[in-house]
């Protein structure tokens, strides 16, 4: 049987799940980085999309409406009292050399210039850039096309290497989680007397479901509440379902 055969069985057959306990543990394995290569794509796509849309935001903001200025000593100068704002759907770009925080724009992704410090957040992940690491070095509105014209000409590579970056995360996480999760399952097999390597192997088949329901989350852009909670709850839900399907081992008539 395919992985691709055994992906489709795994979303609804305990019963035939139950028997790829006795395949080879390199076929469980392959099976598991197809799972992560799955999980992986959506992401990728998703921060491919915001990358490019930030940089294109950022690009025609700053060409047409951010103004001349400078960063000197740790701080933006601009002759400007209201602040630069270009809203678009998923990402947002200020220009403010008046503020010091983002609390004015809550819970948005987006590139934020502000008085003393860059800030860049995405996926609720923030990172502040502080001008003051440029020591005394000045920035200008041209530095500023310029590196921007740069990051343009590399974000597709940057984007892919992200991806593997992504994708490897996602193995080790995944062969961490199997390999913990297993010893429940062990625990959950009792008078059946799995071995580990069985369990194992039904554990790798028990991640498919919540690994499909999250990748679907992610292309909608759905926020799951707890989701490693339901993530580690459906994973031993659909194992103890498969275990039951294995067989008791039959017993020794004494004579």
């Amino acid at each position: 049987m395919s992985i691709f055969i055994q992906l489709f069985k795994s979303l609804y057959a305990p019963k035939e799940m139950a028997l790829f306990r006795f395949q080879k543990i390199g076929k469980t394995i392959l099976y598991i980085m197809l799972l992560c290569l799955l999980a992986t794509v959506p992401k990728t796509i998703l921060l491919g999309d915001f990358i490019h849309e930030g940089i294109n935001l950022i690009d025609r903001s700053i060409e047409k409406d951010v103004p001349d200025f400078k960063i000197e000593n740790g701080e933006l100068h601009a002759d400007i009292s209201k602040p630069i704002i270009k809203d678009e759907t998923d990402f947002i770009f200020v220009f403010d050399p008046n503020a010091t925080d983002t609390k004015a724009y809550p819970n948005r992704d987006g590139i934020f210039i502000l008085k003393n410090k860059m800030v860049s957040t995405a996926q609720q992940q923030t990172q502040s850039f502080p001008y003051s690491d440029l020591g005394n070095t000045t920035f200008e509105k041209k530095d500023a096309k310029e590196i921007v014209s740069f990051i343009d000409s590399i974000s597709s590579v940057a984007i892919f290497l992200i991806g593997i970056f992504i994708y490897l995360f996602e193995l080790f996480i995944t062969f961490l989680g199997v390999s913990l999760l297993a010893f429940i399952g062990s625990a959950m097999s009792g008078v059946r007397k799995l071995s580990y390597k069985q369990v194992w192997t039904l554990t790798a088949y028990s991640f498919t479901i919540p690994t499909i329901f999250f990748m679907i989350m992610d292309l909608l852009k759905i926020n799951v509440p707890f989701s490693l909670f339901i993530f580690i709850g459906v994973v031993l839900v659909v194992l103890y379902l498969t275990i039951k399907e294995v067989p008791r081992p039959k017993e020794k008539n004494s004579l």
